[in-house]
This record gives C-alpha cells, structure tokens and sequence, in this order.
C-alpha cells in the first residue's frame, strides 16, 4: 500500500492510497462534546469513527463508486450495510399497485 501526503495544514490532510484521494481532519472538541458523540455513535451501534464516516456521506457524498471496484467484498458488504441502516425504519412501504408495472407505465398495458 503507498500512502503520500498530497496537502498538509495544522487541522486537516489530504493524503492518497492506491489512488484514492482522502481527507484526514482533526478537530478539537471538550470532553463533554467528545462524550456526546461517543454515545451517539454507540447509541447506533458504531464507532465513533464510522458513526463520523456516515455523517460524512450524509452531507458530502462520494460523487463516484469507483473506490468500492477497488474494495474487497467484504468491506464493500460492511459499507452497504452500513448505508442501508442509515435509512429510516419507519418510512411506509409502498403498495403493490404503486410498484406494479401498470402503475408506472399506465400508456403501455
């Protein structure tokens, strides 16, 4: 694996691994601040880091999958899983008449 660092500054990086481009930040938080997120991210069942990784995609999402051809399976499982959780459990369900092909294409029965 070969890792350069492409941009330095006192509160972020860019670095680049197996042509993949990605951001390192630091931030600096109080000790209750760190708590909270702590318990979010546990509260879902995450790490911190992957609880911040999630939020991150929510706000910025990647604009290609590229790095996912590049990924082996099983990180790529554990990404989707992790995207589909992100979603929200009580949005109703569509009805089988709004998924039928006539309801979608009502010109062509």
């Amino acid at each position: 694996m070969i890792l350069k660092v492409v941009a330095a500054s006192a509160i972020y990086s860019i670095v680049e691994r197996e042509g993949i481009r990605a951001m390192n930040v630091t931030i600096e938080l109080s000790d209750e601040q760190a708590a909270a997120l702590k318990a979010q991210a546990l509260a879902e069942g995450l790490t911190v880091e992957h609880w911040l990784e999630r939020l991150a995609s929510q706000f910025a999402p990647s604009a290609s999958i590229a790095h996912l051809q590049k990924t082996n399976p099983e990180e790529w499982a554990r990404r989707f899983h992790e995207w589909a959780e992100s979603h929200d459990r009580t949005t109703p369900l569509l009805s089988e008449h709004a998924i039928s092909r006539e309801s979608i294409y009502p010109d062509r029965v």
